[in-house]
């Protein structure tokens, strides 16, 4: 079998994804249509376009367009990231089995789909091809929504998500803090709203309850965020730490007891979520973000709160923080819900099986990446 994947340049969200579907087909080929910016690489990210053989580079000159074609059309199935239409076009002239893999369309709100620039702009993307061989990856809860407002079938889309880097452990990592350790790890901006888990963790503080609270990453935010620790009284307790490289990042997740995960609804899909589930952290994450309804079964394998509620945040955090049995059994399910389920491996596995399968609709799986991915409104969560 011969799969390929075009999207910008390889990063280390997509890179066990594809050494996965490496391993499984008989030829396996990353279509990269730009380099990695030069910020990341500042931040210690490396240029995976460079490193693996199997990525085709469309940027410089080193790949001529017939070859690109000839991989298109060659391919059993192909799978479309961000990427120019055309690529998708093209394959879909000849009706070739295709996926769309794509966090959600309207993440400033539903209503942009009456606003006829944006709508078009999905339908020249995906929506004109419903009765067309093509399926779609969510990496986002709220996607299947978006395209059957536009009349899209959510019966062709799936859940899953993405599958970052993790280690591999024999056994989860074990915490023997002396004092609760709480962390947030993303860019220190709006839609993030680190500024709730501030205040939440000032109630811990107010309840007599002990803790440290690090913060890592760097952005426009964290002056105003810097003003409101100290406003809370909270300097001796909250620590921004600035930015890492993810191995770093790993580090910290590996120690702390509590993670926090609170995006509004312009997150995609918090690939941290995974990255902090897979170390046996106790999470907490809000209702809006993309990955909340596929990876957390709520009071199991970790906590969601209702977005912009700041009661319910409040009363979830002091459950976690007060009750170390609970934050053990939550982190622990955490940690085996990304080791046995929602990974690279089960994923691509899956995925196969539905491409060999001839693309059955009796999907037999429940839960977990290619299951299918009911449409999902922002209010889904009710308390």
């Amino acid at each position: 079998m011969v799969i390929t994947f075009v999207s910008t340049y390889l990063n280390h969200h997509q890179v066990l994804l594809c050494e996965e579907l490496r391993k499984n087909s008989d030829e396996f080929y990353y279509i990269a249509t730009s380099r990695i910016s030069q910020a990341r690489l500042d931040l210690g990210y490396e240029d995976l376009n460079c490193k693996y053989d199997y990525v085709v580079r469309t940027y410089d000159k080193s790949t001529e367009l017939s070859r690109i074609k000839e991989l298109l059309i060659k391919s059993d199935a192909v799978i479309f990231g961000a990427c120019p239409n055309s690529y998708i076009n093209f394959r879909l002239k000849e009706n070739k089995l295709s996926f769309l893999y794509s966090e959600r369309f309207f993440k400033k709100g539903a209503w942009r789909r009456f606003i006829p620039s944006v709508r078009k702009k999905i339908e020249e993307r995906i929506v004109r091809f419903k009765d067309k061989n093509i399926y779609v990856l969510c990496a986002s809860a709220f996607l299947s929504n978006d395209l059957k407002l536009l009349g899209f079938s959510e019966d062709k889309c799936f859940k899953w998500g993405y599958f970052p880097q993790v280690k591999n452990y024999e056994t989860m990592p074990e915490r023997n803090n002396k004092n609760l350790k709480l962390l947030c790890a993303s860019r220190l901006i709006k839609l993030k709203h680190i500024e709730d888990a501030i205040k939440a963790a000032s109630v811990l503080r107010d309840r007599g309850i002990d803790f440290t609270f690090d913060i890592i990453g760097t952005g426009d935010c964290e002056a105003s965020l810097r003003s409101l620790v100290k406003n809370l009284r909270l300097e001796n307790r909250v620590n921004f730490l600035g930015a890492m490289n993810p191995e770093s990042v790993i580090e910290h997740m590996e120690k702390a007891d509590i993670f926090f995960m609170n995006s509004d609804f312009h997150e995609g899909w918090g690939a941290v979520v995974n990255e902090a589930m897979s170390t046996g952290c106790a999470m907490l994450v809000s209702s809006a973000i993309g990955s909340a309804k596929f990876l957390i079964k709520d009071g199991e394998n970790g906590f969601i709160y209702q977005y912009g509620n700041k009661a319910d945040i409040r009363e979830k955090l002091y459950r976690l923080a007060s009750d170390k049995t609970l934050r053990e059994k939550v982190g622990k399910s955490a940690f085996e819900t990304i080791r046995n389920e929602y990974n690279q491996t089960v994923a691509v596995k899956r995925l196969l099986e539905f491409i060999k399968s001839g693309c059955s609709n009796n999907v037999p799986y429940e839960t977990g990446p290619m299951s299918k991915a009911p449409a999902t409104k922002n209010r889904w969560y009710k308390l």
